[in-house]
C-alpha cells in the first residue's frame, strides 16, 4: 500500500482509520432477508424555501444531484427539493448569474445529463418510465421523446453523442420481470432497438456507461471479481477480469463491479465483496439494487438497508444507513482494460476527477491530491479550504478549470488556476426564472 506525506502546512488527516473501523463493524452485521426497506429510494431532502430571490438570494434547501460544465464558464447542474421537484440551472458565464431551464416533479433522485456542447444535450430521470429530454439550443427549450411502454422503468442512461445513446429496461410485461435489457437509439431516442441482456443470470446488471474510446462498461453484480465490457456498441459483452489485491479475493460471495470511465481508454473499476449469506451466524450480504449500492441486514429486531457509497458513485444515499462501502480494491486501467492496476487515493471519502486517462485529481474537506499515472501514486495532500464534496461531481476539464458541488450545501467550487485557488459559487434560491448574485 502506498504511503501519503501529509503537507505541514495542512492540519486534516484523512479518516481511513476511523472508516476501516466502520468498515469491520458494518461488514460484520449484515444479514441477508427476503424483504428490503423502501425507504431509501426515497430520501428525506430539506425542502425548498419560497422566500423570493434577492441580490444576496436567501438559498433555498435543496440538493445538488448532478454537475455538468462543458468549458470554464458554460455549464449545468440538477437540484432536488424534498418535494420531488427537480431543476436544471444553467450558467453561461462561470456562476455569476443562473437561469432556470427546465423543472419538473419526480419521486426518483437520480438523474441523466449529458451536454455535448453548448448547444446540444439530453436530461432524463431514472427509475421512471423511459422518457428522454432533448436540447439543440443550449436547454432554453426541450422536446420530450417517450420510449417504449409505461410499464418500463428505466435503470440507467448513457450517450455517446446527441444521437447515440444506450437505455438499461425493465420491462414488467416480460416473463422476467427481473431481468434488465439494453435498448440503444442512433437517432437522439427518437426510435430504440433492443441488444438483450447485457449479462446472463444470475450475474445483474445495474448501470450502464459509453466511453469516448467506443467501449460501453456495466456496473454488475455477479459471482466473480470481474467486470463486464462491450466493443461493439453492446451488442455483446465479456467479461473481464481484474487483479486479486493484497490477501487474495474471498473464495465465495457476491461481487459489485462498477466502472467508470475517465478518458480516451483509461477506466476506474470499485470492486465491493460481500460473504455469502449465513443466517446462522448472522453475517453476509445481497446486492439489492444501484445506485446507491443496497445490501439489506438484518440488526436483530428489522430488516433495512445500508447504503454504500464507492468513491466513484455520485449518490451517496439518505440520512441514515450510509456506511463507507466495505470495498476488495480499486483499479485502474489506461488500455481499456487490457491491464489493471491497483490504486489507493488519499481517503476513501472525497471526490476523484480526471482530465485525461492519466491525471487525476482527489478532493476531500479542505484537501486536494493530484496523480499523473491513473491513480497509482498521489502527491502529498495540499490544505485548500473547500468543503466537503459531493461524491462523483468533481468535474476537472483541463489542468487548469474544475468545478465540484458540496455533498451538503447549494453551492459549487471552481478553480481556474490548476487548484491554486478556489472560489465558492452560490446556487441561487429558486423562485424567479433569472437569478444574479452579484
Amino acid at each position: 500500500m502506498q504511503s501519503v506525506e501529509i503537507d505541514p502546512d495542512f492540519d486534516g488527516t484523512p479518516p481511513r482509520g476511523r472508516a476501516r473501523r466502520a468498515i469491520t463493524i458494518a461488514a460484520a452485521s449484515l444479514l441477508g432477508v427476503t424483504a428490503a426497506s423502501t425507504a431509501f429510494l426515497h430520501p428525506s431532502l430539506p425542502a425548498f424555501m419560497t422566500s423570493p430571490p434577492t441580490r444576496a438570494p436567501v438559498q433555498a434547501a435543496y440538493r445538488t444531484a448532478a454537475v455538468d460544465f462543458i468549458d470554464a464558464r458554460t455549464g449545468w447542474v440538477i437540484v432536488l427539493s424534498e418535494a420531488g421537484d427537480y431543476r436544471i440551472l444553467h450558467t453561461a458565464n462561470a456562476g455569476e448569474t443562473w437561469t432556470r431551464q427546465l423543472s419538473g416533479q419526480s419521486k426518483s433522485r437520480l438523474q441523466y445529463l449529458k451536454f455535448f456542447d453548448r448547444s446540444a444535450g439530453v436530461f432524463a430521470v431514472v427509475g421512471t418510465q423511459p422518457i428522454l429530454r432533448h436540447t439543440s439550443d443550449g436547454g432554453r427549450t426541450w422536446s420530450t421523446l417517450p420510449a417504449l411502454t409505461p410499464s418500463a422503468t428505466v435503470a440507467s442512461w448513457s450517450f455517446a453523442d446527441a444521437d447515440h445513446g444506450w437505455m438499461l429496461v425493465h420491462e414488467a410485461d416480460r416473463p422476467d420481470p427481473s431481468a434488465v435489457r439494453l435498448y440503444r437509439t442512433e437517432d437522439g431516442g427518437r426510435s430504440w432497438s433492443e441488444l438483450g441482456r447485457p449479462v446472463d443470470s444470475p450475474d445483474a446488471a445495474f448501470l450502464i456507461q459509453f466511453s469516448s474510446s467506443g467501449t460501453l462498461w456495466a456496473a454488475t453484480a455477479g459471482s466473480g471479481p470481474y467486470a463486464y465490457r462491450s466493443t461493439d456498441s453492446g451488442a455483446t459483452w465479456t467479461q473481464v477480469g481484474l487483479p486479486a489485491p493484497s490477501g487474495g479475493w474471498p473464495a465465495t460471495g457476491r461481487f459489485f463491479v462498477d466502472v467508470q470511465p475517465t478518458s480516451a481508454r483509461g477506466a476506474i473499476a470499485s470492486v465491493v465483496a460481500f460473504a455469502p449469506v449465513d443466517g446462522r451466524i448472522g453475517t453476509g450480504g445481497a446486492i439489492r439494487g444501484f445506485p446507491p449500492l443496497q445490501v439489506p441486514f438484518y440488526d436483530g429486531s428489522r430488516p433495512n438497508n445500508y447504503i454504500y457509497p464507492t468513491l466513484i458513485d455520485q449518490v451517496v444515499g439518505g440520512p441514515y444507513g450510509a456506511v463507507q462501502a466495505p470495498r476488495a480494491g480499486l483499479f485502474s486501467t489506461r488500455d481499456n482494460g487490457a491491464s489493471w492496476a491497483a490504486i489507493e487515493p488519499p481517503s476513501m471519502s472525497g471526490a476523484i476527477g480526471y482530465f485525461d486517462a492519466s491525471n487525476w485529481w482527489w478532493i476531500g474537506s479542505g484537501a486536494w491530491s493530484t496523480s499523473q499515472d491513473g491513480g497509482i501514486t498521489w502527491t502529498r495532500l495540499r490544505g485548500i479550504g473547500v468543503v466537503e464534496p459531493l461524491p462523483g461531481s468533481l468535474r476537472v476539464l483541463d489542468r487548469d478549470h474544475a468545478w465540484f458541488a458540496s455533498s451538503a450545501r447549494p453551492l459549487l467550487e471552481a478553480t481556474d488556476d490548476g487548484g491554486a485557488h478556489w472560489r465558492t459559487v452560490l446556487l441561487p434560491a429558486i423562485g424567479d426564472p433569472v437569478y444574479a448574485l452579484t
